[in-house]
């Protein structure tokens, strides 16, 4: 629970929260289970604190200072998280959704199981934060920096995703039906058994990713790099590889049947049936 003390402090005004903690900085700060809904926070210390269970419904918590602090199972639903600092935080079953985290920093932060469904992350650093089994249905990510996240088992079902980095994340068992990552960088991916259905991949940077296993069926892949990409197993049925660079791509086992491949750059690339091709 809360320590009472603490927490009549910060609703005192953040002026003098935050000049209190400079002078108490070592005192471990427990506002865990309090009701802060429409609290405004802006620019708060808060570093560090135990906000685990906090009711944050609605509150503004712009440019606030939340790095390393625990937040599991918070309610942030409709909270103002803009430009706020969560590098580090733990948000494991915190419930964010409809909360605007225009340009925050979530980068290493640990966010498994969290509900973002619809959420606008464009342009937010989420670099090597944990979002295994997140719920993302819909979420905008356009140009947010996923590099090295861990968003394994996580529902990306129809997400934005256009030009987005995602350099050595790991995607295995997501959820990206009908996703747009268009333009995106994936290098060194790990997407398998990826659900890629339908998802539009157009000029997306795949060079060395792993789909092995994935289902890309009647994915659009028009115009992307997948030199060294590893899609043994995949199943592409119908999926469209026109203009693609499928320099020692590995197709072993996988079901092309219907793909498309006109134009595409054949090179020694091997096919299903374990050959290798390279087109003149």
């Amino acid at each position: 629970m809360a320590n009472e003390a603490q927490l009549a402090k910060l609703r005192a005004g953040v002026d003098g929260w935050n000049q209190w903690r400079e002078s108490a900085s070592t005192e471990p700060i427990d506002l865990s289970r309090a009701n802060l809904s429409n609290a405004v926070l802006t620019g708060a210390n808060l570093t560090g604190a135990d906000l685990s269970r906090v009711n944050f419904i609605g509150a503004t918590l712009s440019s606030t200072n939340l790095s390393g602090a625990n937040l599991s199972g918070a309610d942030l639903s409709g909270a103002d998280v803009n430009k706020a600092d969560l590098t580090g935080a733990t948000l494991t079953g915190a419930n964010l959704l409809g909360a605007d985290l225009a340009e925050t920093t979530l980068s290493k932060a640990m966010m498994s199981g969290v509900n973002l469904n619809r959420s606008d992350l464009s342009n937010v650093n989420l670099s090597e934060c944990d979002l295994s089994k997140a719920s993302l249905i819909g979420v905008e990510l356009s140009r947010a920096d996923l590099s090295g996240a861990n968003l394994t088992g996580a529902n990306l079902k129809r997400a934005e995703l256009q030009r987005t980095k995602l350099a050595h994340a790991n995607l295995s068992e997501a959820n990206l039906e009908d996703a747009r990552l268009l333009s995106a960088v994936l290098t060194e991916a790990n997407l398998a058994d990826t659900n890629l259905k339908g998802a539009r991949l157009n000029r997306a940077d795949l060079s060395q990713a792993n789909f092995a296993s994935a289902n890309l069926q009647e994915a659009n892949l028009l115009g992307s790099n997948l030199t060294g990409a590893s899609l043994t197993a995949a199943q592409l049925n119908k999926v469209n590889f026109s203009g693609a660079d499928l320099t020692g791509t590995n197709f072993q086992d996988a079901d092309l049947e219907g793909a498309v491949l006109e134009g595409a750059t054949l090179k020694d690339t091997i096919m299903p049936d374990g050959t290798v091709r390279s087109d003149a």
